[in-house]
C-alpha cells in the first residue's frame, strides 16, 4: 500500500485519529487492488468499487457521528459548519460514485477517481477543519484585518504546510494576473453557493507541481491520471474555500456545488469574456499556480500587489 498515514495529520484524539487512519487504509487497499489487477474485467472492477463505496460510506458515517458527538461534548463553536462538510461529502462526493454503480459500468479511470476524491477530501478536511476542533492548524490563527500581498503569501504557505506538509515558499509574482501562459498546467473551475448566489473560483497549477504532490502522497503510480486529477479537483475545491474563509469575512454558508476541468482555450476565454474581481499568479519552489474569483467579497478584502 503506497499511501500511508502520517503523524502530521494526528489530532491527538485517539478514537478520531484511528478513524482517519482506517479511512486512509481503505483508500490504499483500493488503489492496490485496481493497479495490481490490470486484467480485471468491468464486472470485477464494478464489484471492487461497489464494495469500496459501501464500506467507505458506512465507515465514514460512523466516524462522522463519533466526531460530531465529540464536538457537541466540548461545545465546539463551529459544530454546525463542520457537520455541513461531513454531510456534503456524503451527499455530493460519495453520491457521484453511487450513480456509477447504478449505471452498472465502471471504467478503470472511474475506479481511480473514486479513491482520488476520497483522499483529496480527507487531506484537506483532516488538516484544516478537524485540526481546528482541537485548537490546531491554520483555522486557529488570528484573522488579518486587511489582505495584502504579505498576508496572502503567508496564508497560502500555511495552507500548503498544513494540508501537504510542504514548504512551498509561494510568492505573488502578479497581483493582477490576466491569464498569460506560464507553462503546461491543469486548470479547473469551482462553483460554490454563497448566500444563495453562485460564485466561481478558477485555478491552475503547473503539471510538474501537481505530479510532485502526487508522488509525495502515492509514490510512483502508472496510468494514474484519473487518480491525480480527481484528487486535485476536490482538494482544490476545499483548499480555496478554506483560504477564502481565512481571508474574507464570510456571511452565511459557502457550499460546494460542482467542479470542472478546463482546456487552455477556456481559461483564455475566462479572462477575455469576464473580469475576475481578484486574480493572482504565484511562483513557488515547486512551480507556478494561479487563483482568480468573481466573488465580490474580495473587493473589501483585496489589497494585493
Amino acid at each position: 500500500m503506497r499511501i500511508k498515514w502520517k503523524d502530521h495529520y494526528s489530532m491527538g484524539i485517539e478514537a478520531l485519529d484511528d478513524d482517519h487512519k482506517r479511512l486512509f487504509k481503505i483508500a490504499g487497499k483500493i488503489i492496490d487492488t485496481i493497479e495490481d489487477s490490470r486484467g480485471m474485467d468491468e464486472k470485477a472492477r464494478l464489484f471492487v468499487v461497489r464494495e469500496g463505496v459501501k464500506y467507505l460510506k458506512n465507515y465514514f458515517a460512523e466516524h462522522a457521528l463519533r466526531e460530531e458527538a465529540y464536538m457537541r461534548e466540548i461545545g465546539y463553536s463551529d459544530y454546525v459548519a463542520h457537520k455541513r462538510l461531513h454531510d456534503e461529502f456524503q451527499t455530493v462526493q460519495i453520491a457521484k460514485f453511487e450513480k456509477v454503480i447504478e449505471r452498472g459500468i465502471c471504467t478503470r479511470d472511474e475506479a481511480f477517481a473514486f479513491v482520488g476524491v476520497g483522499i483529496g477530501w480527507l487531506l484537506e478536511h483532516v488538516s484544516t477543519a478537524d485540526m481546528a476542533i482541537v485548537g490546531k492548524g491554520v483555522l486557529c490563527y488570528p484573522s488579518e484585518k486587511k489582505v495584502d500581498q504579505q498576508v496572502l503569501e503567508q496564508e497560502i504557505n500555511r495552507m500548503f504546510a498544513a494540508t501537504l506538509n510542504i514548504d512551498a515558499q509561494a510568492k505573488v509574482i502578479n497581483g493582477d494576473y490576466g491569464g498569460e501562459y506560464f507553462g503546461e498546467a491543469v486548470y479547473q473551475s469551482i462553483i460554490y453557493s454563497k448566500n444563495g448566489k453562485k460564485v466561481t473560483v478558477f485555478a491552475g497549477i503547473e503539471k510538474s507541481f501537481l505530479i510532485g504532490i502526487s508522488k509525495l502522497i502515492y509514490g510512483e503510480l502508472e496510468d494514474s491520471d484519473a487518480l491525480l486529477l480527481s484528487m486535485f479537483e476536490i482538494f482544490g475545491a476545499n483548499f480555496w474555500r478554506t483560504l477564502g474563509e481565512r481571508l474574507i469575512k464570510q456571511e452565511g454558508d459557502v457550499k460546494y456545488l460542482e467542479g470542472h476541468f478546463l482546456a487552455r482555450k477556456q481559461v483564455e476565454e475566462v479572462f477575455t469574456k469576464r473580469l475576475p474581481v481578484v486574480s493572482v499568479l504565484f511562483d513557488s519552489n515547486r512551480g507556478k499556480f494561479f487563483v482568480c474569483s468573481d466573488d465580490e467579497s474580495w473587493l473589501e478584502a483585496r489589497n494585493v500587489g
